[in-house]
């Protein structure tokens, strides 16, 4: 009787997933409740789908996406990529306990700075845990380079109350070098004078910061 009734829910379960799948993803996403992500066209399903114009916050242009995904045990997997394949990652959603993770996340971009010309940003998250809209924890690792630079650096990220992110940078030898804050609308971010391949401390001290609008 017990192994019927297990096998019955899993049978519904089953259904209930393969038919989110089958929904068409302008849908989905229109119920989803999205708050600051914005698009202009969705195509297909979440078997596999296209979403087109993604904007974050009215300001952060994301470009289009492909999307390829699967249901899994506990909800749903799905694996997306830019036109270019400059932006690529893993999004997975718990329906039982509302989490969401973001894994084999990878992107770079270019900032520019007042003093320093462009910086160079990537970004790898191995993962990502999501609740309740906030950032619950974080693996991964951002690298900073510029020409000015002697070498990049590497440091790993954490996130904090309120949307924000930090990260300390270390050189080769384990030398603090900078320090990044990211907040809605900005990065903040401080440098060691002594990571330029220039002595320019006799000018500009041991740190100078920017503010990098976004």
């Amino acid at each position: 009787m017990i192994i019927r009734v297990v096998f019955s829910l899993a049978l519904i379960f089953v259904i209930l997933v393969f038919s989110l799948f089958m929904i068409p993803l302008d849908s989905i996403l229109k119920r989803a409740n999205l708050e600051s992500v914005t698009y202009t066209l969705a195509e297909g399903s979440l078997f596999e789908g296209r979403i087109n114009g993604v904007t974050y916050d009215d300001q952060f242009e994301l470009g289009n996406y492909e999307i390829n995904g699967s249901p899994t045990l506990s909800g749903a997997k799905i694996a997306f990529t830019n036109a270019d394949a400059s932006v690529s990652g893993v999004f997975k959603a718990n329906i039982f306990n509302g989490t969401y993770y973001l894994e084999d996340f990878k992107t770079s971009a270019p900032y520019k700075t007042n003093g320093l010309g462009v910086i160079n940003l990537e970004i790898t998250i191995n993962e990502m845990v999501i609740k309740n809209n906030n950032c619950q924890s974080v693996k991964g690792e951002l690298s900073l380079s510029n020409n000015s630079f002697d070498e990049s650096v590497n440091g790993e990220i954490r996130c904090l109350d309120d949307g924000i992110y930090e990260a300390v940078f270390f050189n080769s030898k384990g030398e603090e070098m900078a320090l990044l804050v990211y907040r809605p609308g900005f990065i903040d971010l401080e440098i060691e004078t002594s990571i330029l391949k220039s002595d320019v401390s006799i000018f500009l001290g041991d740190r100078m910061g920017f503010t990098i609008p976004l």
